[in-house]
């Protein structure tokens, strides 16, 4: 028996009330049937194992094996009586599942005779008034026998409803009686959900969906990049991924690659940070020399912006940039460039003060981790802070990002070398570089670019590692001693 494809509307239905497959349980309690009884014949076995002397088992491994099939048998013993309960209430529920079905489809054959007597009923004629303006008996009977087949028909009607609804109420007892019979008891047999487990299930669907958000936000930071609020939202999503990841591993139901490459890419967002707070200086400093004539060298191009973020390393001023976007194995964050920003045709840098000069034209945009309280330690520290605010920054860095389009058709070929440095973590490193050589200020260092090229090469990866987890080519990384469930 296939579920019912039929007309319920007769009875004010426009669904079948009994959505159920006989034949699908009959099978099902087949199947729990032969389970349990497949446990029996291995805790038979067991048993022999565990009562055999020591004439059948020999050797230094008969004390062990009779250890471990005891405490095999004990745990399928108390699985083989949760089957072998599902199997027998099932099999006492079929009955009433098939009455259910037989006396629902009856009351549906009801109301549609019901239907149709009330269709003749009404179609009887009327009675008629003669010439005089009287109802003869003749008529009179007409009248009577068109209110009785009405009433007759209405009657059915109200039966077959009734019937349906006595059918239902007492399938439905008959499935409480069942849910009831096999979850009142509580078995000891490892099957049952705990509260850890139910809490693991909720985070491997947070993680899932997070790190859908992930790969979306990874994707958007390439198409639109060095814009804040991807950003921002990349470390947030990372945040989440790296908890969920966390607590799951610890349960022994996740990664430890998720783990470690989620600290590792949220611990690489905060140094961004820093890059970041420490080459705003850098930039501001190069950008005074040149408005106050330290250098003064012709136009020159750059491949992405003006808002360049570095940080110092080590002695003689040399710095790292900070490459900060969104990617990641199971969401979490990826730093990648965060500075290109395309400031019109050509890309120049047009200046305030010293016609051509790049350096004077860069500006102080607000970044991700820009607050009024980290701004206010920064202004105490003697860093520079942001000139203009969060959204008002991320305005502009939409608008450039427009540019930076344009010059697809513009310029394709300077578009496809920004665009690849943009990938491969270098443009800001060559942003950078052109403020700096624009204040004749000698060169960066060259581990500028080792910086960016190793971020691009970690957040690439994390989007393909990201990718791969999500569509299950990747299993779950565990060291030994724990064992991912």
């Amino acid at each position: 028996m296939s579920i019912r494809k039929l007309d319920w509307s007769p009875l004010d239905l426009d669904r079948d009330p009994v959505h159920a497959d006989l034949d699908v349980v009959h099978e099902a309690q087949k199947r729990y049937q032969k389970i349990a009884t497949t446990i029996d014949d291995a805790v038979d076995k067991l048993e022999k194992i565990v009562d055999s002397g020591s004439e059948a088992l020999v050797g230094k491994y008969v004390q062990g094996l009779k250890k471990d099939a005891g405490s095999i048998k004990e745990s399928l013993d108390k699985a083989g009586v949760r089957y072998h309960d599902v199997a027998n209430e099932i099999g006492k529920y079929e009955p009433d599942l098939k009455h259910g079905l037989d006396e629902t489809a009856a009351a549906r054959t009801d109301a549609e005779e019901a239907e149709g007597a009330q269709k003749k009923a009404k179609a009887m004629p009327d009675p008629q008034k003669d010439d005089d303006g009287e109802i003869s008996s003749e008529e009179k009977d007409k009248g009577t026998a068109k209110d009785k087949a009405a009433t007759d028909a209405d009657g059915k009607m109200t039966a077959a409803k009734n019937r349906l609804h006595n059918a239902v109420d007492a399938l439905n007892v008959a499935g409480k009686r069942f849910g009831d019979a096999v979850n009142c008891k509580k078995y000891e047999d490892g099957l049952t959900d705990s509260t850890q487990d139910k809490i693991d299930a909720v985070l491997k669907k947070i993680g899932k969906i997070f790190g859908i958000i992930g790969m979306i936000l990874g994707v958007l930071a390439i198409l639109i990049p060095g814009v804040n609020v991807l950003v921002l939202a990349g470390v947030a999503a990372g945040v989440v991924s790296l908890v969920a990841s966390s607590v799951l591993y610890a349960h022994g139901k996740g990664s430890i690659v998720d783990v470690v490459l989620g600290a590792v890419g949220l611990g690489l967002a905060g140094l961004g940070g820093i890059a970041s707070v420490v080459g705003k200086g850098i930039s501001n400093a190069a950008k005074n020399a040149a408005i106050f004539g330290k250098g003064r060298p012709g136009p020159v191009t750059t491949g992405g912006g003006n808002n360049i973020e570095m940080v110092t390393l080590g002695a003689g001023g040399r710095g790292v940039p900070n490459f900060s976007r969104p990617f990641g194995p199971g969401n979490t964050f990826r730093p990648v460039p965060n500075f290109s920003r395309p400031l019109g045709p050509g890309n120049s840098f047009r200046p305030l003060g010293t016609p051509g000069n790049a350096a004077t034209n860069w500006k102080n945009m607000t970044e991700w981790f820009n607050n009024p309280a980290v701004n206010w330690a920064l202004g105490k520290g003697g860093f520079v802070t942001p000139g203009t605010g969060f959204w008002s920054s991320a305005g502009s860095q939409f608008k450039d990002v427009g540019k930076f389009w344009a010059m697809l058709k513009s310029d394709p070929t300077k578009f496809g070398k920004d665009f690849t440095g943009i990938l491969t973590g270098i443009q800001g490193a060559r942003d950078l570089s052109a403020i700096v050589q624009a204040a004749n200020l000698g060169k960066i260092s060259p581990l500028w670019y080792v910086w960016g090229g190793v971020n691009g090469a970690f957040g690439m990866g994390g989007l393909i590692y990201g990718g791969g987890r999500q569509m299950g080519w990747i299993p779950d990384v565990n060291p030994p001693g724990v064992v991912a469930t």
